[in-house]
């Protein structure tokens, strides 16, 4: 297997600053940089032609700054001004992948790619209609699991804070926290008015992120949920012991997958195809970053894959992967339509921010920013069925996946 982590540094697909304000100015470039040979020192003098650039650039947001601590009517924190500052700087980018993270928040990201937090132990998802945050499902074995939560439950409020108008990354910021650390989730079940109350104890959690089982007529079948420094290898574990079961075909799932780490599923990729080309990157100017292959090793029997609108980012780039080098049948909708690259930047007051500097292009040159991966066979599940936790009977895409399977051409 090809050491890709070493090119790859702490890039992710899917899915920043300093401590004083002095520091914040010098660390950004906003301006060009000068320079003009009469010197034996051209890059000192060219550095602080440039520097001086930069401060003259930025003196606006400090002249801002400055105004407000001395004329504010109420007292202001001067770090949450900094703060402030770099995220409306960032998020006047419109992108919504380019996101600057404050100390707690860039923690909190990064334990999520290891895969691996404190907290109770509940999937959750927002209801597009409602707003309500909704339990997807709870992690077996976990605080809330034992507690009695339950699929559909709806989170009413954690601790004191009511969680109406709140989005779901306030409600997993909530119900997440050290280890031992207790915390109080209120629920509402179906028709019930009255709230369920559950007093939990935070654990670590490891949220295995590669299902499996071996269905009938010998078909296996592997759900990856997401990408996280652990997805590729219980990907390959999974696929060698139902090799080893016998199984004549295989079903990979990818439906409701988010992404996450471009190298993950780069190896993945690289488990399933023959010799080739995976995905390449360029940044603004076309330039090309990086390049992955697969190399002669490919999977020898019939596969189909499962794909939905929420199929995304890193599940994308396997998905497309597998369709381009015709490695097996795509069966589903088309999927998200994200093709694009961010970089994670720690920052040494522990802040970090993750930036967009490239798209992704499949095998075939093609870019699916912003229009998905169209499946080799449509298959709509119905409406009442929702896409979540569908009922095996009730699940037309993984049917008509086995069908494929049963009767392979």
């Amino acid at each position: 297997m090809k050491d890709y982590k070493a090119r790859l540094l702490l890039k992710v697909a899917i899915l920043c600053i300093a401590v004083s304000l002095l520091s914040f100015f010098a660390g950004i470039t906003l301006g060009k940089t000068s320079s003009y040979k009469n010197s034996d020192n051209d890059d000192i003098v060219a550095a602080a032609v440039t520097e001086e650039a930069n401060i003259d650039h930025l003196k606006p947001i400090s002249d801002v700054m400055e105004l407000i601590k001395n004329k504010y009517i109420e007292d202001v924190d001067t770090e949450k001004l900094i703060e402030g500052a770099i995220k409306g700087m960032v998020d006047s980018l419109e992108d919504p992948y380019s996101v600057y993270m404050n100390e707690s928040e860039f923690r909190d990201f990064i334990t999520a790619l290891d895969g691996a937090f404190g907290g109770v132990g509940i999937v959750l998802s927002t209801d597009e209609n409602t707003g309500d945050i909704i339990v997807v499902s709870p992690i077996e074995g976990t605080p809330a699991y034992k507690a009695g939560i339950l699929p559909r439950d709806i989170i009413v409020k954690v601790d004191d804070v009511d969680l109406t108008g709140k989005s779901l990354d306030d409600a997993v910021r909530l119900l997440r926290g050290e280890k031992g650390t207790q915390v109080t989730v209120y629920v509402k079940r179906g028709n019930n008015q009255e709230l369920l109350k559950f007093q939990l104890t935070r654990d670590d959690i490891r949220v295995t992120t590669v299902n499996h089982e071996v269905l009938d007529d010998n078909i296996g079948y592997i759900k990856i949920t997401s990408f996280d420094s652990k997805t590729y290898n219980e990907f390959k574990q999974t696929l060698d012991s139902l090799k080893a079961q016998g199984i004549k075909g295989l079903v990979l799932d990818l439906r409701n997958n988010p992404g996450g780490s471009l190298y993950e599923s780069v190896m993945i990729a690289d488990e399933i195809l023959g010799k080739g080309i995976i995905v390449y990157t360029e940044d603004r100017n076309k330039n090309r970053l990086e390049e992955y292959f697969s190399d002669e090793e490919k999977i020898s029997m019939p596969l189909v894959v499962l794909i939905n609108e929420n199929s995304a980012s890193a599940s994308e780039i396997v998905a497309g992967a597998i369709k381009d080098h015709k490695a097996g049948i795509l069966v589903g909708t088309k999927t998200f339509g994200k093709g694009s690259v961010q970089e994670v930047q720690p920052f040494e007051n522990k802040t970090g921010m993750k930036l967009t500097i490239a798209k992704y292009y499949l095998p075939s040159g093609r870019c699916i920013d912003g229009t998905g991966i169209e499946p080799d066979i449509e298959v709509k599940l119905d409406k009442e069925t929702g896409i979540f936790n569908v009922p095996r009977e009730k699940d037309k895409q993984l049917l008509k996946a086995i069908e494929i399977l049963k009767s392979p051409e």
